[in-house]
């Protein structure tokens, strides 16, 4: 019988502070693993980053157990740290501390666990200092023809201005999400394999001041309960097709008074391609329809096409772009307004100049289209009809590893964002870190 353990600890909130003006749209979907995957799977890590063997971390080794630490501090200066029309500019300071470890028995056995913290202030705007921090443990279990996945992730995060959906308030609204997965995938003889999986995410938001206006946040405190199926079909030994089916269900724990419930059922259908596993090109794409039904025929039903699809392409060993586009349903923080559709579109781009010198680039294009709020809101002061909120921006950036355990970096990060009620405002970020590993 093999067995194998991993069992992590990383930072995993790094991806939302450090990019600047950007925004997003269901940040969370940045820590969880695409349509149709497997819950528990440990990322691999790309090929750019194992070329770079002479400056990579060693970490610690204490039996099956691989130990990683690291941390960071970064200084800089942002124009718009408010991220609304008319924000106030301060310096920054970012803090980042990350742990992590792995264990592994045999080729597919893994439980990983991680743990991390951002820390972000503003000496001129204390207002909108903040922590975040996310924990992570999951695995994967090889019965020698099928296997298990699961995982468990809690995040203590905050919404922005910026965050497509988010209301245009003075200061980030904090909100935990806790989120299980488990997934078994079930190998036939042939070609064909089905990936049965569930999940529950909880989201719940931290205490807001209401005011005339705006009601308290924790009207949006919810259960997101999601469960499919994914059939793959082995086309060759690097490629699959996908057929992905899931339903979710959305109960909301506080409703708002005098106000219809926003409890609704979801389906979607997609069809899709995996391929490049091991090769220089790794492509993975799903499409297909979604729609979403809600308890109350005021907010009626959203219908949309979803897709989701990822190009990794390795020009060189040290070169990597990365593509990526999202369309589909989203909920949105607007009490008038429940779902919207939003589509994002990424590029990016690293290469490394002699081996240890990373450089980088991105750009993106963000689009959230609001239905018109619910006729028996008309006449008040939550009314609102149909309208749209756009993004696009980009960045530079620049690293040097030094050795193994210290590496500086520098970032510059643009973006220009329209807001629902006022008009569209750019913001700048600078920063230069220095990260210390083990």
């Amino acid at each position: 019988m093999r067995k194998i353990v991993v069992i992590g600890l990383s930072l995993t909130a790094s991806v939302p502070l450090w990019s600047g003006g950007s925004a997003f749209a269901q940040v969370i979907d940045t820590y969880f693993p695409p349509a149709g995957s497997g819950a528990g799977d440990l990322a691999e890590e790309p090929a750019q980053i194992r070329a770079l063997g002479e400056y990579a971390p060693l970490g610690k080794r204490f039996g099956p157990f691989q130990i990683n630490a690291d941390g960071g501090e970064a200084i800089g200066y942002d124009t718009n740290v408010d991220k609304i029309l008319g924000g106030k500019a301060s310096a920054v300071i970012n803090t980042q501390a990350n742990l992590s470890a792995v264990a592994r028995w045999g080729k597919r056995d893994v439980l990983h666990g991680n743990i991390g913290v951002d820390d972000v202030r503003y000496p001129s705007r204390s207002i909108q200092n903040r922590t975040n921090w996310t924990a992570n443990i999951g695995g994967v279990h090889d019965f020698g023809h099928d296997t298990i996945g699961a995982s468990y992730t809690h995040l203590s995060l905050v919404q922005m201005p910026t965050d497509m959906g988010a209301l245009v308030l003075s200061r980030p609204v904090p909100y935990q999400v806790d989120d299980i997965r488990l997934s078994y995938t079930a190998t036939t003889h042939g070609r064909v394999s089905f990936i049965p999986q569930g999940g529950i995410q909880r989201y719940h938001f931290g205490f807001f001041t209401p005011s005339e206006f705006q009601p308290t946040q924790t009207y949006r405190d919810r259960v997101i309960i999601t469960q499919g199926v994914t059939a793959q079909y082995e086309l060759r030994q690097d490629s699959h097709a996908l057929l992905v089916v899931q339903g979710t269900e959305i109960r909301y724990q506080n409703q708002l008074e005098n106000a219809p419930s926003r409890d609704s059922n979801g389906f979607s259908i997609m069809a899709g391609y995996d391929f490049g596993l091991h090769g220089p090109i790794r492509f993975r794409g799903v499409v297909g329809y979604q729609t979403r039904h809600y308890r109350a025929t005021a907010f009626g039903v959203i219908n949309s096409p979803i897709a989701e699809a990822e190009l990794k392409w390795l020009p060189t060993r040290l070169t990597t772009v990365t593509a990526t586009v999202h369309h589909g349903i989203d909920d949105s923080a607007f009490e008038n307004i429940v779902g919207y559709t939003f589509t994002g579109a990424r590029i990016g781009v690293t290469h490394n100049f002699k081996r240890n010198i990373v450089f980088s680039a991105y750009g993106q294009l963000q689009r959230a289209n609001y239905p018109a709020a619910p006729a028996f809101l008309e006449n008040t002061v939550l009314y609102q009809g149909r309208n749209k909120q756009s993004l696009y921006g980009g960045g530079l950036g620049a690293e040097w590893l030094i050795n193994r355990h210290i590496r500086l970096a520098a970032n510059y990060d643009f973006s220009s964002q329209s807001t629902i009620g006022s008009g569209r405002f750019p913001v700048h970020r600078f920063l230069i870190k220095v990260q210390f590993s083990l």
